[in-house]
């Protein structure tokens, strides 16, 4: 090799050990992951609650579930603003807190009534937090929401809480939502946002004959102009999944005579809303279609008296839903929303350019079309006699 190759390789060797390499890297056991947030106000201070979840533990549980109970660290403190009850948390951390994993928040309906953008300002601000997390209110002690674990000691990851998607594809009621869609829709002209609640059921399952405390979607908190909040129960409610785009499959109990006949599930129903004037008055047409697919027969009923009955049913319910929200100033199938949509210039006359609320409209007619599909694995006649 002659001096000048020589003179190369002692200058690459020199810069290889110069460098410095990542010697300020955090490795996971040195950084501490808040996984979900809660807020709440009191006595006119803001109350932030944070949840921690021991990674480590939850990644042990990926091969195969664990028979331990999932560690959970649940923060509380108060401040002057939420940033200062977040800094306020700061003295108790002893790591670094990364907000980069936060999966859901959850108000306290003391919160809602303060209006979430007050909550919502400081976390959004910050770059490490997302606008995807879900979104729930609740009436319970945020903490109890925060430590229920779900079956077999998995992770509250699994939980209804952070991914609530699979359990609302088996049974449509009420629809998980998104802080971007929230955000979005509390901006949105004459709309209302519908915010599931969480609560704990307690009498549901036991684990070796003792009550098990488990996550359950209990109804909304409907958020509309001026921090107008109103909660309706999942009963209550029921009326609003059949406008619900996001609805694949829900059950429906089909009567006839004051007696369950038949249970059938609805799949994917469409809804068209149609607004029109007769005279001076605001009508909302209704038009449902969707698919049935036959679960548990108890009585026989023919074909077409069976879509009848199960079209009268979604009507009524459609129905109740629509007068109950309406005698709690709540526009629960957002119809101010769908006039300022298709109508704009009826919407900015009748609410003076959103200045006040759509206050005179009323449904028109409710239109349910029923196609039965099929009826599961058995056949829906009525077997023959055999001897």
């Amino acid at each position: 090799m002659n001096i000048k190759g020589l003179g190369r390789l002692v200058v690459g060797l020199l810069l290889l050990v110069s460098q410095t390499g990542c010697w300020d890297m955090k490795t996971i056991q040195d950084t501490d992951y808040v996984t979900a947030i809660g807020f709440d106000y009191q006595k006119g201070h803001y109350v932030v609650y944070c949840q921690m979840l021991d990674f480590s533990s939850v990644a042990k549980q990926e091969g195969g579930k664990s028979g331990q109970p999932p560690l959970i660290w649940v923060g509380r403190e108060v401040g002057d603003t939420v940033s200062d009850a977040f800094n306020r948390l700061y003295k108790t951390t002893q790591q670094r807190v990364f907000w980069g994993h936060v999966s859901a928040y959850i108000f306290s309906s003391e919160a809602l009534k303060q209006g979430i953008g007050k909550f919502m300002d400081g976390s959004v601000r910050y770059s490490e937090t997302r606008f995807t997390q879900w979104v729930y209110s609740t009436d319970e002690p945020i903490e109890s929401i925060f430590s229920v674990i779900p079956f077999f000691n998995t992770s509250p990851m699994s939980s209804i809480l952070m991914q609530p998607v699979d359990n609302y594809r088996q049974r449509s009621l009420i629809n998980p939502i998104r802080l971007f869609k929230v955000t979005v829709g509390l901006r949105e002209p004459g709309n209302t946002v519908m915010m599931p609640s969480l609560a704990i059921s307690k009498d549901v399952w036991k684990k070796n004959e003792k009550p098990d405390p488990k996550l359950e979607v209990s109804g909304v908190y409907a958020l509309g102009k001026n921090d107008h909040v109103e909660w309706l129960s999942e009963d209550q409610f029921k009326g609003a999944r059949w406008v619900e785009k996001s609805t694949a499959r829900t059950p429906l109990v089909v009567f006839l005579n004051g007696k369950a006949a038949q249970f059938v599930s609805i799949q994917k129903p469409e809804a068209r809303i149609t607004p029109w004037m007769k005279g001076d008055q605001l009508l909302f047409d209704i038009h449902i279609k969707g698919k049935a697919v036959i679960a548990e027969i108890l009585e026989m009923v023919d074909e077409e008296t069976l879509q009848k009955q199960i079209a009268k049913q979604i009507a009524k319910e459609i129905e109740q839903t629509f007068k109950l929200g309406k005698s709690r100033n709540t526009d629960v199938y957002q119809l101010e929303h769908v006039l300022y949509r298709h109508a704009f210039s009826k919407w900015s006359k009748l609410t003076g350019n959103g200045e006040k609320p759509l206050e005179e409209y009323q449904l028109g007619d409710i239109k349910v079309e029923v196609r039965l599909t099929h009826s599961g694995m058995l056949k829906m006649k009525e077997k023959e006699k055999q001897y």
